[in-house]
């Protein structure tokens, strides 16, 4: 996201309804993955990202201004270093003491090696980490941007992705023993140090997003994360 894209301008269109049509968007495939249909979430996934590019488009944004333009090599090169020191950071925390309970996961008990690498290699990278970047580092962050300014459009979507979370992390303490000893079993307690968490996370993948004009940075970041979570906790499950 460089200053001359339209995104970070501060110009073009100022209607409302475009931002909040794919805040709503996002509020409805959140309760659809977490509540209504889980089993349906490629589905609900794939349905928003077409819901997200049809408003962007008719916010007047193009692929570039939600970070799908040409890749430069100084991004391919940062996206790559960025996913090998993810896995290096979290293989290091498999070792240590405490840390490695934090990679306890009820989600991966009864999974078998293929649902493992579909989930890992499949659901992950586009029903979670792609939708996610697409939608709150590439057409909210733009959205915003272009209407109140980058540093307001990188808290405003920080905040929303924080948000995002609440409903996925109510179960957090129960399913997850190291979260539940450190929080409580609350699920209040887990939810809000999850959106914290998710909201601080945010403002992070939204500087890679603007520093490498492309998503690619901040969704390596975010598929290895998240893949190698699930990769983790069933290896640890199954020694």
């Amino acid at each position: 996201m460089d200053g001359s894209s339209d995104a970070a301008a501060g110009g073009g269109p100022t209607r409302a309804w475009p931002v909040g049509g794919a805040l709503a968007l996002l509020a409805a495939v959140n309760l659809l993955n977490n509540v209504v249909a889980p089993d349906l979430y490629l589905l609900w996934a794939c349905l928003a990202i077409v819901g997200l590019v049809l408003l962007a488009r008719a916010d007047g944004l193009h692929p570039r201004d939600w970070g799908l333009g040409p890749i430069s090599r100084r991004a391919a090169l940062a996206a790559v270093v960025l996913a090998v020191v993810t896995a290096a950071v979290m293989l290091v925390g498999t070792q240590l003491p405490h840390v490695a309970d934090a990679y306890a996961d009820e989600r991966v008990v009864g999974m078998d090696a293929g649902q493992i690498a579909f989930a890992a290699l499949v659901r992950v990278p586009l029903g979670t980490a792609f939708l996610e970047e697409m939608a709150f580092r590439g057409v909210l962050l733009a959205m915003l941007a272009r209407r109140f300014g980058l540093a307001w459009g990188v808290a405003g979507s920080s905040l929303a992705f924080g948000a995002w979370h609440v409903v996925p992390s109510l179960g957090l303490a129960v399913g997850n023993a190291a979260v539940g000893s450190t929080l409580g079993a609350h699920p209040a307690g887990a939810a809000a140090a999850a959106v914290v968490a998710a909201g601080v996370a945010g403002v992070f993948l939204c500087l890679l997003r603007i520093r490498y004009d492309h998503l690619i940075a901040p969704l390596a970041v975010h598929v290895t994360a998240n893949s190698m979570g699930y990769l983790l906790a069933w290896l640890l499950l199954q020694s």
